[in-house]
């Protein structure tokens, strides 16, 4: 762009930033951050073209007259304003980008002996408040709004709010990935609130002093879960002693499984597994939602029929379910393979009023069920109010949801009572969990999203039909956000499991979802997968330090100053993970406790100890993380399946079989004394990735982590 056309952008951003200005003369006259830009836009120039000591000048020389400090090298996008500039200071290294706004006081940080150290680089639309301090190598998003005095050390995504010191980002957009899909919005971040953080601790410590005094009364320990319906954590007793009966929404099978899917089907995987631990029997039933018009429209795009569409995608779930070591449920009904149900479910609450036909299509009445909202919480008339947006003249009340749709030309259909048509959503649900589980069961699951209207809408036409209590512990699991700038890269790349799985080994994303508590959000990014990664390799490495241990250890007893702390760590950690998987299946704090004994284990051997008991220690302890790992199914690789993998997901283009015949290669010429061969080979498997470590029994490599 020309100095021409950008000094008129500036000279427009100021009536387009300052509603104030009365005109061209009152700009000239009175706005120094205008003749601030202006001089920058001529001293940008001089250095440009080799003048630096000129451009230098120039700028000081502005600086007198203004107060606006701006080194000649910095970047400045057109249409820069600089409102009342006195204090202004921009760095040799930083940039704006187009229509900025920044106040007086503001500093971005750019100047330093080290060129290009500290380079901030501000977006499109940023506005920078009065005094704010923009420093570091970092860099802040388009549509940003930066707080006045904020101190900003770190990157600031898209659309965010970056407030306090240092500062803080308070709002930004998000990706969260919902049932359908990744939806778009923009939200409060959570930042740590110090009561909250009081209360949670003052309530761990009320839990604890309960299952002692529990314990003394000799009642044993009790699992206590978060009911949704309750909206708190109750004690877990099941409706017949020793019995559990479990139903948990899957998926509707229109498209590839995205990282939501993930998280639901991880964490009632973990959930079934724990209770069959603690020695339940459990039924565990996942429904397939195989009739929807997501399905009809996808199979309209590609020109095939509806089954087509299904078959394939519930191939490609299962696919992934396994990759990432999610065992198939007990019963995996279609709703499509029970439409006798549906229809009989329907009729019969028609018959007793609380459904009613019209045209073909059937709805439930939501104002006969009085209790409608008690699960989500939410009042009914304000949810009246604001189903304006979705009128259907022919329900009785905007609230009133399907529960048999009539078909439309070209469309699947089955004959019912009221016409051809196909069963809705919510009503599968009901249909199916009352044929496998009963009228009454223990536990109904799904995602957080499901919550309200599915879930709700199925306990209300479930109670009305039975006339029982649906379901007695509720339990959705938080929802999956991803920060909008860490994905522009590549949008897709993190929402399907199978683009996940391309650049890491399954155990990275199990682990990683593992990582939060369920029932909380969890921050999605590349970074989290990579800390992931490291964690598990840590494990990895430990299990071939036990390995060269326990075969490599002498009969000499030599006492370790770690010991002690590792046999307490190995007396209570089954207790521990008990006592945190209890306290609502808790698998951050087991996660937690899980890698810190492998730190304490990696600590113990560090100190060089040996003897039998040594070695009988470090057995018990590999058996203990074998056994926790058996119930979370992690850790259930040998280290070389781990690097083999590694080694794929890196994309280094050799075998394991080229790997081992360099070894060999190199082990001959260090044999012949050809050390720079040996040496070579070493340099260029590194430089592929690829780590060697000499033992005295032979050599071993690893994937550089």
């Amino acid at each position: 762009m020309s100095i021409i056309k950008e000094i008129r952008r500036d000279f427009k951003a100021v009536f387009q930033r300052d509603p104030a200005a009365k005109g061209v003369m009152d700009v000239l006259l009175n706005y120094s951050g205008f003749y601030a830009v202006l001089s920058h836009r001529i001293s940008h120039r001089l250095q440009k073209k080799g003048l630096p000591l000129t451009a230098r000048f120039f700028s000081q020389i502005t600086k007198m007259l203004t107060g606006v400090e701006i080194h000649p090298a910095a970047r400045i996008g057109p249409g820069l304003f600089i409102d009342h500039g006195v204090g202004v200071v921009i760095g040799e290294t930083a940039e704006t980008g187009e229509e900025c706004l920044l106040y007086q006081g503001v500093t971005l940080g750019g100047t330093g002996k080290e060129r290009g150290k500290r380079h901030p680089t501000l977006g499109d639309h940023v506005v920078v408040g009065a005094g704010a301090k923009v420093l570091g190598p970092i860099n802040i998003g388009n549509y940003v709004k930066i707080g006045a005095n904020s101190v900003v050390l770190e990157p600031a995504p898209d659309y965010s709010i970056v407030v306090g010191v240092p500062g803080k980002v308070v709002k930004k957009k998000f990706l969260r990935i919902m049932d359908g899909g990744p939806v778009e919005e923009l939200d409060h971040v959570h930042l740590p609130d110090p009561v909250d953080k009081r209360f949670r601790e003052l309530e761990t410590h009320i839990n604890n002093l309960e299952r002692k005094i529990e314990k003394l009364e000799g009642k044993g320990e009790r699992m206590k879960i978060f009911n949704s319906l309750t909206g708190k954590k109750e004690d877990f007793i099941s409706i017949e002693p020793g019995k559990v009966n479990m139903y948990v929404c899957g998926v509707t099978v229109y498209d590839f499984c995205h990282v939501g899917h993930a998280r639901s089907a991880v964490v009632f995987d973990i959930i079934r597994r724990y209770l069959i631990f603690k020695g339940y029997d459990v039924t565990f039933i996942k429904n397939f939602t195989d009739i929807d018009d997501k399905i009809i429209k996808r199979a309209a795009e590609k020109g095939v029929s509806w089954r087509e569409v299904t078959q394939k995608y519930t191939d490609e779930y299962y696919r992934d379910m396994e990759s990432l070591g999610v065992d198939k449920a007990d019963i995996e009904p279609k709703a499509t393979e029970h439409i006798t149900e549906i229809i009989d479910l329907i009729k019969s609450l028609e018959e007793i009023g609380f459904a009613y036909a019209v045209d073909g299509d059937v709805f439930f009445e939501v104002s006969r069920f009085k209790e409608y909202g008690k699960l989500s919480k939410k009042d009914i008339k304000g949810l009246e109010a604001g189903a304006r947006i979705d009128v259907n003249r022919r329900k009785r009340n905007p609230m009133d949801f399907t529960l048999w749709k009539k078909s439309k030309e070209g469309e699947p259909w089955w004959a019912a009572p009221w016409g051809e048509g196909r069963p809705g959503w919510h009503t599968e649900c009901s249909a199916m969990s009352i044929k496998y589980l009963g009228e009454s069961f223990d536990i109904h699951g799904g995602g957080a999203d499901l919550l309200f209207p599915h879930h709700e809408n199925e306990l209300a036409q479930s109670e009305c039909f039975t006339g029982k209590p649906f379901v007695k512990y509720w339990i959705h699991n938080g929802f999956i956000t991803i920060d909008k700038e860490k994905m522009s890269k590549s949008l897709g790349n993190f929402f399907t499991i199978r683009e996940i799985l391309k650049d890491f080994d399954p155990e990275v994303l199990r682990i990683f979802l593992l990582s939060t508590h369920y029932r909380h959000p969890i921050e999605f990014s590349e970074d989290q997968l990579k800390q992931t990664e490291t964690s598990i390799d840590r494990y990895y490495t430990t299990v071939l330090r036990v390995e060269d241990f326990l075969a490599n250890s002498g009969d000499n007893v030599k006492e370790s100053k770690e010991e002690k702390k590792l046999r307490e760590n190995l007396d209570n950690f089954k207790n521990k993970f008990i006592e945190v998987m209890d306290d609502d299946f808790n698998t951050a704090m087991a996660m937690g406790n899980l890698f810190e004994t492998i730190r304490e284990l990696n600590r113990y051997l560090d100190t060089r100890p040996s003897g039998p008991d040594s070695r009988e220690l470090v057995k018990k302890v590999m058996e203990q993380l074998k056994e926790t790992g058996g119930v979370l199914n992690i850790f259930i690789k040998t280290p070389q399946q781990w690097y083999s993998s590694l080694k794929e997901k890196r994309k280094i283009p050799l075998s394991d079989r080229e790997i081992d015949d360099l070894i060999l290669k190199r082990h001959e010429a260090r044999k012949l004394k050809q050390w720079a061969v040996a040496d070579e080979i070493r340099n260029d498997l590194d430089s592929k990735g690829i780590i060697l470590e000499d033992k005295t029994d032979g050599t071993r490599w690893k994937v550089k982590i």
